[in-house]
């Protein structure tokens, strides 16, 4: 690992062609029309793009385990545009033998700053981490407050193969079912920012250009999704001022109602 010596990665260029935009939301399962519509890329697209390519930078031990992540859009990025990723590493955090991990990616779009995205990642211990407790927790929001459309996905392997593909995140606790059946999961799992995709899917089908314009999202991945669960990605509004929105957000388990992601989705109306 190049955790101790270096602080500053330049994790390089790639165009975010329309094939490779069309292959991350064939892995999501994101079907939405307005990206072709606008031709602007998904933000998370962006985000899951440079998380993988810094995973692989960093070598971190197999099995690493997404905890914390933060999403802003700054200026929307044009499906064809030229993507250039810089990390900064902040200083390690250990608490009762546990090591905390924390980047910030910046990523331009053709010379603008398109994303900034701050990951956390839990790096794995013998015992079970908080964050992904199997034991189900109630949700704050119910089916029925929901101002937003309900966006409901099954997890199975073929989709978290394409995920792994489409992002680089090739992390074998998504992919390998005997590695992952020696850790605290006891299975393989999803990606966090894949069903993190399932936030920004719903907030792209209700919100549109405004969503991908000036969307930002902060989340706690508090749960695990297994392979054959069905999880539904829902949310209701908490705040409106002047020309901003912002929901509260978050991933469950369908069948436990275990709650897997919480957090808050915001965005800008745009008055033009």
């Amino acid at each position: 690992m190049l955790l101790e010596t270096e602080r500053n990665f330049d994790l390089g260029s790639f165009a975010a062609a329309q094939d490779s935009v069309d292959e991350y939301l064939h892995a999501v399962g994101d079907s939405l029309p307005i990206y072709k519509e606008t031709g602007i890329v998904p933000p998370l697209y962006l985000a899951a793009s440079a998380l993988g390519t810094l995973l692989r930078k960093l070598d971190l031990p197999p099995g690493a385990i997404h905890s914390l992540q933060e999403v802003e859009t700054l200026t929307p990025a044009a499906i064809g545009s030229q993507i250039k990723v810089n990390a900064f590493l902040e200083k390690p955090r250990r608490r009762a033998g546990l090591e905390f991990i924390t980047a910030v990616c910046t990523v331009e779009s053709d010379g603008a700053v398109a994303l900034k995205s701050k990951s956390t990642v839990l790096v794995p211990s013998a015992g079970p981490s908080e964050e992904h407790s199997k034991e189900p927790k109630g949700s704050g929001i119910k089916a029925a407050e929901s101002g937003l459309p309900v966006v409901s996905k099954e997890i199975n392997q073929e989709r978290l193969n394409a995920y792994a593909k489409a992002s680089g995140d090739d992390n074998p606790l998504h992919l390998d079912p005997e590695f992952a059946a020696g850790t605290q999961f006891g299975g393989i799992i999803a990606h966090g920012m894949l069903t993190l995709a399932f936030i920004s899917e719903m907030m792209a089908a209700a919100h549109g250009r405004d969503w991908l314009e000036s969307g930002s999202l902060r989340v706690r991945f508090k749960g695990a999704a297994y392979l054959g669960d069905r999880v539904v990605a829902r949310g209701k509004l908490a705040k409106e001022q002047n020309y901003s929105r912002t929901y509260s957000v978050g991933v469950w388990n369908s069948a436990s109602g275990q709650e897997l992601i919480s957090g808050t989705a915001g965005f800008d109306i745009n008055q033009g």
